[in-house]
């Protein structure tokens, strides 16, 4: 997956992924653009709803899967609006982002020795142009068209302030339109949930499918990548790979039997659930225990582990070599 995200990230056209189609695949891509650190002021940016003269408003939004970006302008002359659909893959921070930097560019072509105060209620984007080195190009470019003309400022969202509502109704509306104005790249963050939703669903089928482990499968149809069984006696009774006669003949490793005589299995489960040898150690685990229930209760799971360590470290007693 990382090799993909690297070669995406160098421009590489990618068309699919594990035979899946992967359009767009466009990832948004940062080209570093050196600066001296002495160079570099970012931008300040301060809390509250000011009165301006001559004020802007930004917003993106994203419903229905569908993105837009808009900013509502204030002023003397009269108030306006504009709006701009971006590409359904499109995030809401890239509204965000592209709302304030349409914004600035309508500032310096129209208005470029008038002192503006512009507003955002995205505390991420401005978060994000406050940074030394902020590794995307289209928050470089936002900081870049920031002068001392310009003044930021973070309003809250949905508080009742009527420039900041103006422009998220705007850019609720801006979604809606048919056309795309504004093309960018897929982010990298977007790009990383799609292949790992990839990999998941061709994991799961070959789990399913798959002609090895159908033992544990049985017991763990779903593939979790949040699952991890770490004790290695409570991984033996899940696969039935461990310490037994079952398996040690399985795999040429020892010919034996148990010593009670009493399973031609002699599997793990068979010590978990029923040898006469073990039954002194079990105290909840009963003959119809079922092993789900033993991975969702910690007292049956120390259980287990107390039986099988037994097992091991009794194997001379227990197991019957066979000539």
């Amino acid at each position: 997956m990382e090799s993909v995200i690297y070669r995406a990230k160098q421009g590489e056209h990618i068309p699919s992924f594990l035979g899946k189609d992967l359009s767009p695949n466009n990832i948004e891509v940062f080209t570093n653009h050196w600066q001296h650190p002495g160079s570099i002021s970012p931008p300040r940016w301060s809390s509250g709803n000011t009165q301006a003269a001559f004020a802007i408003y930004t917003d993106g939004s994203k419903i229905n899967s569908q993105v837009g970006a808009a900013f509502c302008t204030f002023g003397p002359d009269g108030d306006g609006e504009h709006l701009y659909r971006l590409n359904d893959h499109c995030s809401v921070f890239q509204a965000e982002l592209t709302a304030l930097h349409q914004a600035l560019r309508w500032k310096r072509s129209n208005w470029p020795s008038e002192h503006f105060h512009i507003f955002s209620d995205s505390l991420s984007s401005l978060k994000a142009i406050n940074k030394l080195r902020p590794k995307n190009n289209l928050v470089e470019d936002v900081r870049n068209l920031c002068d001392n003309s310009i003044s930021l400022h973070w309003v809250k969202a949905h508080i009742g302030v009527a420039g900041n509502e103006a422009a998220d109704r705007a850019a609720k509306r801006a979604s809606e339109k048919p056309d795309i104005d504004i093309h960018l790249g897929v982010p990298e963050r977007s790009f990383r949930t799609t292949l790992r939703k990839l990999l998941h669903a061709e994991w799961q089928i070959r789990w399913n499918t798959d002609r090895n482990g159908r033992f544990t499968q049985q017991l763990l149809k779903e593939v979790k990548p949040s699952r991890c069984i770490s004790n290695t006696y409570i991984s033996q009774l899940v696969t039935n790979h461990g310490l037994c006669p079952q398996y040690l003949k399985r795999f040429n490793l020892k010919n034996c039997n148990c010593r009670c005589g009493e399973d031609t299995q002699d599997d793990v489960p068979h010590y978990v659930f029923s040898c006469p040898l073990t039954s002194h150690l079990r105290t909840s685990i009963k003959r119809d225990t079922r092993i789900s229930q033993i991975l969702a209760d910690k007292r049956l799971e120390t259980e287990v582990v107390q039986i099988l360590s037994y097992v091991y470290h009794q194997q001379e007693s227990i197991l019957e070599l066979v000539d």
